[in-house]
């Protein structure tokens, strides 16, 4: 029969076993089964919870059976986190907020698929306009001249929310077309202006606003399911496209 003291050090030691096994890093082992999702931490000033779209995110992407998801808050980045897994999202809730430069940079050369939601894709400088071809303009608030309230998609066109149409959201300019393919465009439903929504170059994805996906008639839901089917680079899973119909309020 175990003694007292033996039955605490052995209970000790699986506490310290389990503690280290939900508490370890990722390793390059784990590498082509996990995907990274990293968001501004909260702040005073931010269109919506990072952490909280996170979770949205990580809802969308459940039928992605053994795929594991890791969130953490970008502050906690280091160079070659990226490549410990084969896809990596970063959410921009929290305007100019200080993305790592080794971030930046990563993110650039990266191998496997990565997306970046909302703002702060002008930290990528210069590389924005050579790698993906687009120029950052402004973070277009609604005015007298209306607001980038629609969102033109696989030939329908719906109303963003009624939060997500009242935020800014991200300008860009068509600057080499050859370098990117236009996924998504917004409109201004007053003036008819046109701009990129979502993009894809190459294993790149840039979202130019952060999407609210539950209180948007289940349209944008949708877009996004199928734009991250394209992301996954799984055919199996995307979801039947939608049939879209005319905006509404």
């Amino acid at each position: 029969m175990l003694s007292r003291g033996r039955i605490i050090l052995f209970a000790f030691a699986a506490v310290t076993v389990l503690g280290a096994m939900a508490f370890k890093e990722l390793t390059p082992k784990q590498q082509g089964s996990c995907l990274q999702i990293f968001f501004d931490p909260e702040g005073d000033v931010q269109v919506q919870s990072g952490r909280g779209f996170a979770t949205t995110l990580q809802r969308l992407l459940s039928p992605y059976e053994g795929v594991q998801i890791h969130k953490s808050p970008i502050d906690l980045y280091q160079r070659g986190m990226l490549g410990l897994c084969q896809k990596t999202i970063y959410i921009g809730t929290h305007f100019d907020h200080r993305v790592p430069r080794v971030f930046v940079e990563d993110f650039m050369n990266a191998k496997g698929s990565v997306a970046w939601f909302g703002y702060n894709i002008w930290q990528m400088g210069l590389r924005l306009e050579q790698d993906l071809g687009l120029r950052f303009l402004r973070s277009a608030r609604p005015d007298a001249r209306g607001s980038f309230d629609e969102i033109v998609y696989e030939g329908g066109t719906f109303k963003k929310s009624r939060s997500n149409r009242d935020s800014e959201q991200v300008e860009l300019l068509p600057v080499d077309v050859s370098k990117f393919t236009t996924l998504a465009e917004s409109r201004n439903s007053r003036t008819r202006e046109l701009v990129p929504y979502i993009v894809r170059s190459k294993n790149r994805f840039y979202i130019a606003d952060i999407p609210e996906i539950e209180s948007s008639g289940g349209h944008v839901s949708l877009m996004l399911a199928e734009i991250l089917a394209r992301f996954m680079e799984d055919p199996a899973h995307s979801k039947p496209k939608p049939k879209f119909i005319a905006a509404t309020e």
